[in-house]
């Protein structure tokens, strides 16, 4: 019953939204409730339970050995704030120069857009972080492309593909987890992968060169001549960037907001301070640097509309997760997914774990597949012959489709500041992930880290 129920809190969630019967907040608060109710009276336990889980969800759970998992207040805090921090910066201009050079230098070009969109996102996703990723590469692009006329779309899956492939490092939760759970070097099981990331990076290069040869046709741009962007056009973006609210603009103050900004970001990679922490300080440090009192007021009012419509979708993702981690539907899930593997298909399965992964990470938190499934699954396997390395290998094959779950909490931050719809941003992102997950699989059958057992 309670695996039924766990199936049918992700279905019905994806379909009321993909109709868009239901937005994000409301269907993941609404939907939770409901089915989190349903699980209460039919297995006997208390509906006050509910509320508890939601609780844990949002802030955290202390298990019995005294270990405490934060729930989605940390990073609601940190989206609240960078929001309202990268919006500041984005009134006082600091980043006209850095969006005035890239339309100079693509001269009305959408291809170097696209090719420039696609470097920058794969050294920013480095520090393996989506929130921090989506808010700077958005902040930076969002206003280029709206001048340029491109594609918000190219833009989301152009930061949300190399963050897939980036987040296969050594420091990021998929590796790191199956590390774990399975007692290996996790430097070792990166080093095995890396033919697949390696080919799977140069088909994002090339994502990002058809999506830019696309956009050239769709603009009328023709390279070797001014197309539709001449000389005077390009002068005129350029200026739209600098005239835009200029009364919150703060040019003298560029190099200090900069330096801010270049100490804040420093702070954060490197694990100084919280991310919620560093941008609760910077945004304080930013009003007072750059606006008087009355003016520190508006700013705060003016950008606190899209802060507090993200932060809550986040908030609300804490709920979802809370009553499926801790009703018990999440394991119970997981449970069943590992139970699909027959005795009789034991030499098969690593590549039977590595499908299994895709649909595991689309519908399970990370940590319920790898401290749910994997364990389940890897001893079945080690009998049969696999070697752990191979089935670290198979369990994260599905990240390549990782990130078009409704449980990844700041997908919904990317989707609000790129202006997708949540059906809209699973069709972009399927269309384009779908041939990673192939080269996963058959790369990794090549190399032979992926046995088939034929």
């Amino acid at each position: 019953m309670v695996t039924i129920l766990g199936y049918l809190l992700v279905a019905t969630f994806m379909v009321l939204v993909i109709k868009q019967k239901l937005s994000p907040f409301t269907g993941l608060i609404a939907v939770t409730l409901g089915v989190g109710a349903a699980l209460c009276l039919l297995t006997g336990e208390p509906l006050t339970n509910l509320l508890v889980w939601m609780k844990e969800g949002i802030f955290y759970t202390q298990h019995t050995n005294g270990k405490i998992a934060l729930g989605t207040v940390n990073p609601t805090l940190m989206i609240l704030f960078a929001i309202l921090y990268f919006s500041l910066m984005m009134n006082v201009g600091l980043f006209d120069p850095l969006c005035a050079w890239l339309i100079r230098r693509a001269n009305g070009d959408p291809l170097k857009i696209t090719l420039a969109t696609f470097i920058t996102a794969a050294a920013v996703t480095l520090d393996g972080d989506g929130t921090t990723t989506i808010i700077i590469m958005t902040t930076a692009f969002v206003p280029l492309y709206r001048q340029m006329g491109m594609k918000l779309s190219n833009l989301a899956m152009l930061i949300i593909l190399p963050f897939g492939l980036s987040n296969c490092l050594p420091w990021g939760g998929p590796l790191a987890r199956a590390a774990a759970v399975l007692q290996l070097d996790v430097n070792a099981l990166f080093i095995t992968l890396l033919p697949v990331l390696g080919i799977s990076f140069i088909y994002v290069a090339a994502v990002a060169f058809i999506m830019g040869k696309k956009e050239r046709v769709r603009l009328g741009y023709e390279p070797g001549s001014n197309g539709i962007v001449s000389r005077e056009d390009v002068d005129t973006m350029v200026a739209r960037v600098h005239d835009h609210h200029q009364e919150l603009k703060r040019p003298r103050l560029l190099w200090l907001n900069l330096l801010l900004t270049a100490v804040l970001l420093v702070c954060l990679m490197s694990g100084l301070v919280s991310g919620a922490m560093a941008f609760l300080v910077g945004t304080a440090l930013a009003l007072m640097l750059n606006y008087t009192v009355p003016e520190q007021r508006q700013r705060l009012i003016a950008n606190g509309g899209d802060a507090i419509a993200v932060a809550s979708i986040i908030v609300a993702a804490g709920c979802f997760l809370g009553v499926f981690r801790g009703s018990g539907m999440a394991a119970a899930v997981a449970q069943h997914l590992a139970s699909l593997i027959p005795a009789s298909m034991g030499s098969h399965s690593a590549i039977l774990l590595a499908f299994l992964s895709i649909f595991s990470l689309y519908a399970l938190p990370l940590d319920a597949y790898y401290f749910g499934v994997l364990p389940v699954i890897a001893p079945i396997a080690h009998s049969y012959g696999i070697t752990p390395t191979e089935i670290g290998i198979a369990s994260v094959m599905g990240q390549a489709l990782r990130h078009a779950s409704p449980t990844v909490a700041w997908l919904y931050l990317l989707m609000d500041r790129t202006e997708m719809s949540f059906w809209g941003y699973q069709k972009a992102f399927f269309k384009w992930s779908l041939p990673i997950q192939a080269i996963f699989i058959v790369v990794a059958i090549i190399t032979g880290q992926l046995p088939t057992g034929l």
